[in-house]
């Protein structure tokens, strides 16, 4: 009887972690600078490894829909090398928002920079990059994707 309440008492321990925090629920890391972030990227894509790649991101509040398009231009991007990561400001007057059928989109975090992820090409694939918002949250960096904004 004791292991059970002391088994229940973890798990409702563990469920209100994850309330007060939703990051614990997908284990997201992040990491600590922009370019510890560039180079985890780098060492996770030069093996393949989508779950370590999806742990840079900040998923709390991104819809299944988001989820999948990231998921999908992941996947298109494993079949090259990246060649460099770089760095840019994101221009303050650059509007960080859309509009899909009456919901607004914004970051699930206030961006603080663009990580542009150039990759090798090959075949009729010249030249490839892709840029992703980078925000911050409690110290740590992260990919930020689309979530709706509160109303």
């Amino acid at each position: 009887m004791i292991m059970r309440r002391t088994y229940t008492l973890i798990v409702a321990l563990i469920c209100f972690a994850v309330l007060l925090n939703p990051a614990l629920a997908a284990g997201i890391d992040g990491a600590p600078s922009k370019e510890e972030l560039a180079k985890l990227y780098q060492r996770h894509f030069a093996v393949k490894d989508t779950e370590k790649l999806s742990s840079l991101v900040y998923w709390p509040g991104v819809m299944p829909k988001e989820r999948e398009a990231f998921n999908r231009s992941l996947r298109y991007d494993l079949q090259y090398r990246v060649k460099k990561i770089e760095f840019s400001e994101i221009d303050k007057s650059q509007k960080l928002e859309y509009t899909i059928g009456g919901a607004v989109f914004r970051p699930t975090l206030p961006p603080v920079a663009h990580m542009v992820v150039s990759y090798e090409g090959h075949g009729d694939v010249k030249n490839l990059s892709t840029t992703y918002l980078i925000g911050k949250k409690e110290n740590r960096y992260y990919v930020t994707l689309a979530s709706p904004a509160p109303k």
